[in-house]
């Protein structure tokens, strides 16, 4: 009898074995289930995760291989097993497919001990585990280390987590003790630095807002500024909850502390420490000892292996000039304008480090920029990677590269820009990879989603709105044509307010690509009712928007072509409501098609520094409709960066609106200033001419205005800027006379909170200029929940 013979091969030994003898149909035989632990097991639950049967013909490798793939894929996201391995066993002819597993135990009890300071409820919150729960000793072993890293990070540095798990191998469960020794409890009292050219560091001295700012160039620096920098935090009166010690974030914030000093020219800083003093209860004193040693400045600048240009050219890339300070990050910089210079031409691999010769004794940092010059290359394909929700046509299209091109760095770091810029991606970064044919390369951008639809609820007030609630679902990356709607690029809003004075429903799309173009469909549905523009009357909106934004001549400037659909109805009016008002009463279709062109420099859209926004558009409305008027207008705001904080904005405005027909410009169309956007120190919609009728001063707009605010603001605390700030302006009873009507004016000082989601602006201003119809007011105060543009 011929001896029988098993052979026992993993899924790929056996497919390259019978790729190499010429792979031919085959017939599974049997498929059997092997527990490889001692852990009660289920095998009809192995089966209902498998897709291969007993006596199935397997017609190709690709279908062996892809079978298998997905059942084990299948057996291992069930995650009711610890190990999962598939096996052929030949026998012959005969094939037997084996399933080795071992199964998980399902959790039937959780004890956690020693938790007393941060407590049960949110270490098991953190443990992330429930009863029926499929466990093994690696994920628990998992799940305890971050409840330990949960506990290092909320106070607890020396904090450690042990466990058991102990088996119920009969019934297949698990009971699992967590032990939490805490350790003590450490919060930082205080961050103290020694230093010669550290400035005092008294309380009352931390209290002193943030008014001139500290200068590269200063003699002293203010420990406060290095505390901002850290990441490790102290404990403040007012929040005495922060400040966990924790010990990770050492090495990161030397680093910081020492870049701080080598940005100011103290190349050779050294920086000891952080002490620990213990404080008692619990509080620690964290002590930094700075050496600042010699501030250098640039010596001599120069360049070692360069071939390909010139010393001469590539002095002209880099900022550094004799005599500045010698910033570290300046030179660093200056290195990666001459690799940047080389990238734009078409050379990648190239690198240059810059090398620092110091002179303590005269003070000076010669500077000479090592180069190794690459090769010219070619773009062969671009890859997109980790968009798993976002389409590649939605990214592809805003890439500045191309197939084919010469390699340019400049192109490939806007590439990443238009990415960052959409507002989809935590991270965007770009690499390439040499093909088969010299200096050719695949260039591929790697990009991390992170979540873009929004759901907010809140509260504001104003001195316009009043009380107003609100609640907002967006999405910046919504896709109306499929399910689920992610992953097309379009934005689309939602937004409900309520409140005493105005009660809103608006409905926002926008295709920034429309028809596979750089043309941005805007679609807008909204209702609207508010009751602050005069107390003798209530006003209805609803309405649509259709328009179209399309950039022209260069990336910061767009023309916008619109229509829009109207009905307004004027309510609610009091019985003494002027004649002006209460000939407008009633319901008014408006139809209106728009032309407008904007440009816009600024470094940032809230908030900005330095740059300008300037507009310029025409409205005509009486294309159907009751109304038959055209409005004009235009208006820049400009904004300068003074010291390294500081900013000075100035902006100004002029509108007209002019009947064309038989009509005359409704009340709700006429122009008014006055209120927080813009004349600040008289009430809202009061500057303005009044009514002809005898005895009302109700303010009834007019057709003409202008006005010009200039503001400069300071930093103060973090997050939270002083600002002081002038308005003057005027309105005129007729179309294009700017300038016929008395001028009112204010000025006053303000604070600037930039909280996330609501920014807040409050102000007192002090009417300075009066018209006869505002005069004897005195100073007001003014609201604003949101940005000023």
């Amino acid at each position: 009898m011929m001896k029988k013979t098993k052979k026992f091969l993993h899924l790929f030994m056996l497919t390259a074995g019978l790729a190499a003898a010429g792979f031919s149909a085959l017939v599974l035989n049997d498929i059997r289930i092997e527990n490889v632990d001692t852990t009660t097991l289920d095998e009809s639950f192995v089966r209902a995760y498998t897709s291969l049967r007993a006596g199935q013909e397997i017609e190709s490798e690709f279908e062996l291989n892809a079978a298998v793939a997905h059942d084990v894929d299948n057996l291992r996201r069930s995650g009711r097993f610890a190990y999962v391995r598939a096996l052929v066993e030949q026998d012959g002819d005969k094939y037997t497919l084996v399933y080795k597993v071992a199964a998980r135990l399902r959790l039937r009890k959780i004890d956690i001990i020693g938790a007393d300071g941060i407590g049960n409820r949110k270490i098991n919150t953190e443990l992330g585990l429930a009863l029926g729960d499929y466990v093994d000793e690696a994920l628990v072993g998992e799940k305890a280390r971050a409840v330990e890293a949960y506990c290092r990070k909320n106070k607890y540095p020396d904090a450690s987590v042990v466990w058991t798990l102990t088996p119920d191998e009969k019934n297949g469960t698990a009971a699992l003790q967590l032990t939490v020794a805490e350790g003590e409890k450490l919060r930082v009292k205080r961050i103290r630095f020694e230093g010669e050219r550290l400035s005092g560091d008294s309380f009352w001295r931390r209290l002193v807002p943030d008014i001139f700012p500290s200068q590269r160039t200063a003699s002293r620096y203010e420990a406060k500024d290095l505390r901002k920098l850290m990441q490790q935090k102290q404990t403040w009166w007012i929040t005495p909850w922060f400040g966990a010690y924790k010990p990770e974030m050492k090495e990161a914030d030397l680093a910081t502390l020492r870049k701080f000093y080598q940005d100011r020219g103290f190349l050779d800083v050294k920086i000891d420490g952080p002490e620990l003093k213990p404080l008692g209860g619990g509080k620690l004193e964290l002590v930094y000892r700075i050496q600042e040693g010699v501030k250098y400045q640039i010596g001599a600048v120069g360049f070692d292996g360069n071939t390909l240009y010139a010393d001469s050219e590539l002095s002209k890339q880099i900022q550094l000039q004799s005599g500045a300070v010698a910033s570290r990050t300046a030179i660093d910089m200056a290195a990666g304008s001459v690799n940047r210079y080389y990238g734009n031409r078409g050379y990648i691999q190239n690198d240059v480090r810059p090398v620092i010769d110091t002179d303590a004794s005269a003070g000076t940092a010669a500077v000479r920029f090592s180069v190794r010059e690459g090769a010219q290359a070619n773009i062969n394909e671009i890859d997109i990677r980790g968009n798993e929700k976002t389409r590649d046509e939605v990214m592809r299209r805003e890439l500045a590269v191309y197939p084919g091109e010469l390699f340019n760095q400049q192109k490939v770091e806007t590439s990443e820009s238009r990415l960052k810029n959409l507002g989809y991606f935590e991270t965007v970064s770009s690499s390439y990879a040499p093909t088969s044919v010299t200096n050719w390369y695949d260039l591929a951008f790697k990009v991390k989603e992170k979540a873009m639809g929004s759901f907010l609820i809140g509260a504001g007030f104003s001195s316009v709105d009043s009380l107003v609630g609100f609640a907002e679902l967006s999405h910046g990356n919504f896709d109306i044509k499929r399910w689920p709607p992610v992953g097309d690029g379009q934005k689309m809003k939602i937004r409900v307010q309520a409140g005493t004075q105005r009660n809103d429903l608006e409905v926002s799309f926008v295709e920034p690509w429309f028809r596979d173009r750089k043309l941005a469909l805007g679609v807008d549905g909204y209702y609207r009712t508010a009751g602050y523009y005069s107390d003798m009357f209530d006003l209805q909106t609803l309405g649509s928007k259709v328009s179209l934004t399309k950039p022209i001549f260069d990336p910061f400037t767009r023309g916008t072509v619109s229509y829009s659909l109207e009905q307004f109805s004027v309510d609610n009016l009091t019985t003494n409501a002027p004649s002006e008002i209460a000939a407008d009463e009633g319901a008014h279709i408006k139809s209106t098609v728009g032309l407008s062109i904007s440009r816009d420099t600024r470094d940032q859209f809230f908030i900005p520094t330095r740059g300008n926004y300037s507009s310029a558009g025409v409205e005509v409305s009486g294309f159907g409709g009751d109304e038959e008027i055209y409005m004009l207008e235009a208006k820049t705001s400009q904004f300068w960066p003074v010291f390294e904080d500081h900013v000075f904005n100035l902006k100004g405005e002029v509108r007209t609106v002019e009947s064309w027909g038989s009509g005359s410009v409704p009340i709700y169309d006429r122009l008014f200033l006055g209120g927080p956007r813009t004349i600040r120190g008289f009430q809202y919609r009061d500057v303005s001419p009044r009514s002809n009728d005898p005895g009302s001063t109700e303010p009834i707009g007019g057709l003409s205005s202008w006005y010009a605010t200039a503001e400069y603001t300071v930093p103060l605390w973090s997050k939270i800027r002083g600002a002081a700030f002038y308005d003057i302006g005027a309105v005129s009873s007729t179309s294009f006379d700017f300038f016929a009507a008395d001028i009112n004016s204010s000025y006053g000082l303000g604070v600037r909170i930039d909280l996330p989601m609501f920014p807040l602006r409050l102000d007192y201003a002090i009417p300075h200029i009066t018209d006869a119809n505002n005069t004897g007011g005195g100073g007001r105060f003014s609201f604003l929940l949101g940005y000023s543009f």
